[in-house]
């Protein structure tokens, strides 16, 4: 993209790496927008198994998808998305979701329709959004990005926690060898650990960085 209208925070990094908790965190602070990328693959990967579409099958994924249509806005400093006029987005939580993102997410359609989405919602304010490829994909042109990580074994004991029966491990080595968008780094992202680091003690990290990279940022 070219010049972003508004500033925009990118966030990336691995399954429960905390990266949810930190960027809505960061977003309350700044009075920007939270956008959670992930929900919305998420979204789609429930409807695609309300239709019954075998999440194996790229090309009959990225058919569905496309016909179905996605929209995607803001209203009153949240996200709205929607598919096929479908609201899916109290349902992202489920077991069978977590099980299917990374093979919809690989879909390079998916990830396309996606993205042109995303990136339409800096047209309408300041926006934290975390994902998988935010820094390096979503908003490449973005000065603000972090790349959030910690030790496996502290993300699955986080994800046990939540109640959520993914396995991390899988997840991470399906995102970062996909071939449209893999998880990766951006060489300008601040990397912060939150393996043993409180919300709070991250924040203050980013604040700093922020400001220092001049983006005005209250006390």
């Amino acid at each position: 993209m070219s010049e972003l209208p508004y500033p925009v925070i990118a966030v990336d990094g691995t399954a429960a790496s905390g990266k949810s908790t930190f960027s809505r965190e960061l977003a309350r602070r700044l009075g920007y927008v939270y956008v959670n990328t992930g929900a919305m693959y998420r979204g789609v990967t429930w409807y695609l198994q309300q239709k019954k579409v075998p999440l194996q099958d790229a090309v009959a994924v990225a058919q569905e998808v496309e016909a179905a249509g996605v929209e995607t806005g803001l209203r009153e400093g949240e996200l709205v998305f929607h598919i096929a006029g479908i609201d899916p987005l109290p349902h992202v939580r489920d077991a069978s979701v977590n099980e299917g993102v990374s093979l919809v997410a690989q879909v390079p359609l998916v990830r396309k329709l996606l993205v042109a989405e995303q990136q339409r919602l800096a047209e309408q304010g300041p926006l934290v959004m975390e994902g998988r490829d935010i820094g390096t994909v979503v908003f490449p042109k973005t000065p603000y990005k972090f790349y959030i990580d910690a030790n496996p074994a502290v993300r699955a004991e986080r994800r046990k926690l939540q109640g959520e029966t993914d396995v991390i491990q899988k997840r991470d080595t399906l995102d970062q060898q996909r071939v449209t968008s893999p998880l990766m780094r951006a060489a300008n992202a601040h990397f912060l650990d939150s393996g043993h680091a409180s919300v709070e003690e991250l924040i203050a990290v980013a604040l700093r960085y922020l400001a220092a990279h001049g983006l005005k940022v209250s006390a």
